[in-house]
């Protein structure tokens, strides 16, 4: 596994737990309310979809900020 340099893997991993658990308790909360098992489905999807955009969006910007501190060494 890489090593994090710039300390963005906790922050990336508690955002990205924080916001699918949110989309799983809107979930849980409107299949309670309405009984739409479509609407559960979705929004348990959106839950797992949106763990892995941040967890990606987070590697993205280490990639970015390891691409800035190269090009600081080489100057």
């Amino acid at each position: 596994m890489s090593e994090d340099r710039h300390k963005t893997g906790l922050i990336a991993r508690i955002l990205a737990i924080f916001m699918s658990a949110l989309f799983a308790v809107i979930a849980v909360a409107g299949y309670q309310r309405t009984g739409d098992i479509v609407q559960l489905l979705v929004f348990l999807v959106v839950s797992a979809l949106s763990y892995i955009v941040i967890i990606y969006i987070f590697k993205g910007i280490d990639k970015l900020l390891d691409s800035v501190d190269d090009r600081r060494d080489n100057d």
